[in-house]
C-alpha cells in the first residue's frame, strides 16, 4: 500500500499542491530551485534508489520549508526504510502546510498503526474520510483498525464500504482482498439472537426436539424476555409431551406482548398440537372477529378443525384463506395444498385434483421443482383413483338397475305357467294380478304373480 502512495507524482493540482502563487520574483528562483530537486527526487524513486530520493527531497526541504509535497515524499520512503517516526514527523509538517490532505492523513495512519498507536492511527483516519469520503483505500485501512480494535462488526462494516468502492475504481484485487477480510470476520462472529433462533426452527422442522429445547433453555437465560424463543420453546415442548408448561410459555409470551398477534396464533396452534383443538378454535375465532382480512388465522383455525376431523369447516376456512392471500405470496401454493387434502378426506376427490393442480401451476411458475413433481404426483395418483371410482360406481349402478328390473318382471317360467292356467290370455292374467295388488298392496312383483297361480291351482284341484 505504501508503494502505490509514494508512485503519485506531485503536480501543482494535488491535494498537496505547493502554493507558488505568494512568491515574489526572487523568490520564485528558490521555487525552481525546489521543483528541481523535487522532480529529481521523484526519478530517483522511479528509479528504486530510496536514500538518494531521501537526499534529494532533504534538498529540496531545505531550500523551500514552508512546502508540504516534499516532505509528504520524504515521509514514504522513511517509512519504507523502518523510520516510522522519521515519517510521522514529515507528515506532521505537512500537514502544518496542508491540513486539508487526505493521502497525508492515510499515510500518518500506516504509520502510526505500525508503531501500535491505533487511537491516533483511527484519528486520522476519521480525518481522511472527512475530506475524501468516497476513498477506498480509507476504508480499508479502517477495517483494519477496527479488527485491531477487536471491534468486528464495524471492521465487516468498513471492509464492505471499501470493496464497494474498490469495484467503483475497477480494483479487483483490493476489491477481492477487502471481500475475503469481512468473510473471516464474518464467520468468527458468534451467532447472533436471530441466528440461534432460525436453528432453532430448522431443528424443530427436522422433528429434533430435545436439542432444539437445550438450546431454547440457553437462550432464555441469556435473553429471558424473548418473546418468539417462548413460543418456539413452547412449540417444542409440546411436540416432546408437556402440554402444562407449553401453555406456560405460551402465556408468559402473551404477558410479555399481550397484543402480539404472532404469540396469539403461536398459542392457538400449541393448543391444537396438544390435543385442546377446541381450545384453538375458540382462540382463532376471537382473532378472526379482531382481524378478519388475516388469511393466517384462518389457515390455522382449518388445521384445528381437522383434528376434530370437521372437514366442511376446514374447507370454508382455507377457501376464505385462499381469498384473502395474495397470489405472490409464498404460502399461496401451500393453502391450495391443504384445501386438497382436506377436499380429498371429505370426499371430494374432483375438487382435491382440481386443488393440487392449481398449486402446481404456481409452484412451476416459480421454478419450485420439486414441490411441483410432488403436487403432479397427488394429482396423477388421485386421477388414476377417481377413475377406477367411476367404473366401480358404474358397475354398482349396472347392478341395482339388473336388480330393480329383476324385482319389477316376473321370470320367463312365472310367466308361462300363468298364461298357460288362464288359456294364454295376457288380459285375463293382467286383470288377476291387478285385483290381488288391491288386496295385498306393497308386496314385490313376483309375489303377486306367484300368488295368482296359488289361487288358479288351488281352484282347480
Amino acid at each position: 500500500m505504501i508503494e502505490e502512495l509514494a508512485s503519485s507524482n506531485f503536480t501543482p493540482d494535488d491535494s498537496l499542491s505547493d502554493n507558488l502563487a505568494n512568491f515574489d520574483d526572487q523568490g520564485r528562483g528558490d521555487v525552481k530551485i525546489y521543483l528541481e530537486f523535487y522532480n529529481q527526487g521523484l526519478a530517483k524513486v522511479k528509479a528504486g534508489d530510496r536514500y538518494g530520493a531521501v537526499q534529494v527531497f532533504s534538498a529540496a526541504i531545505a531550500s523551500q520549508p514552508q512546502l508540504p509535497a516534499a516532505y509528504y515524499q520524504r515521509g514514504l520512503l522513511l517509512y519504507d526504510l523502518g523510520d516510522q517516526q522519521g515519517a510521522i514527523a514529515d507528515y506532521d509538517q505537512a500537514l502544518i502546510f496542508s491540513p486539508e490532505a487526505p493521502e497525508v492523513y492515510i499515510a500518518r495512519s500506516i504509520a502510526k498503526i505500525a508503531i501500535a498507536d491505533i487511537i491516533a492511527a483511527q484519528t486520522d483516519i476519521v480525518q481522511a474520510l472527512k475530506f475524501a469520503p468516497k476513498s477506498a483505500t480509507a476504508y480499508q485501512l479502517l477495517g483494519l483498525i477496527c479488527k485491531k480494535q477487536n471491534q468486528i462488526e464495524q471492521a465487516i462494516a468498513a471492509y464492505k464500504q471499501a470493496a464497494n468502492l474498490f469495484i467503483e475504481l475497477r480494483d479487483e484485487v483490493n476489491c477481492r482482498s477487502c471481500i475475503e477480510n469481512y468473510k473471516a470476520l464474518e464467520a468468527s462472529l458468534p451467532p447472533s439472537i436471530s441466528d440461534v433462533l432460525a436453528i432453532v426452527q430448522q431443528k424443530i422442522d427436522k422433528s429434533d426436539y430435545a436439542d432444539a429445547l437445550s438450546d431454547l433453555n440457553w437462550l432464555l437465560k441469556v435473553e429471558p424476555k424473548n418473546v418468539q424463543a417462548y413460543c418456539l420453546r413452547g412449540l417444542t415442548l409440546a411436540k416432546l409431551g408437556d402440554p402444562q408448561q407449553a401453555i406456560k410459555d405460551l402465556n408468559q409470551a402473551l404477558f410479555l406482548e399481550p397484543h402480539n398477534l404472532e404469540v396469539r396464533i403461536g398459542r392457538g396452534t400449541i393448543r391444537s398440537e396438544i390435543g385442546d383443538a377446541q381450545g384453538a378454535i375458540a382462540d382463532f375465532d376471537e382473532l378472526a372477529r379482531e382481524y378478519p382480512n388475516s388469511y393466517r388465522i384462518y389457515e390455522f383455525r382449518a388445521r384445528a378443525r381437522l383434528k376434530l376431523k370437521d372437514y366442511r369447516s376446514a374447507i370454508e376456512d382455507l377457501s376464505r384463506a385462499i381469498s384473502l392471500i395474495k397470489d405472490a405470496d409464498a404460502d399461496t401454493p401451500k393453502l391450495y395444498g391443504d384445501r386438497a387434502d382436506a377436499r380429498y378426506d371429505f370426499g371430494d376427490l374432483e375438487g382435491a385434483i382440481a386443488d393440487y393442480q392449481t398449486a402446481a401451476n404456481i409452484w412451476f411458475n416459480r421454478a419450485k421443482m420439486e414441490l411441483y413433481r410432488y403436487a403432479i404426483d397427488r394429482v396423477n395418483l388421485w386421477r388414476s383413483e377417481l377413475a377406477k371410482q367411476s367404473q366401480s360406481d358404474r358397475r354398482k349402478q349396472t347392478e341395482a338397475a339388473a336388480a330393480v328390473d329383476l324385482v319389477k318382471m316376473p321370470s320367463l317360467e312365472l310367466q308361462q305357467t300363468l298364461l298357460a292356467l288362464v288359456g294364454g290370455n295376457m288380459a285375463i292374467a293382467q286383470r288377476l294380478i291387478d285385483i290381488a295388488k288391491q288386496e295385498h298392496p306393497n308386496m314385490p312383483e313376483v309375489w303377486y304373480w306367484q300368488k295368482v297361480i296359488f289361487d288358479l291351482e288351488s281352484d282347480r284341484q
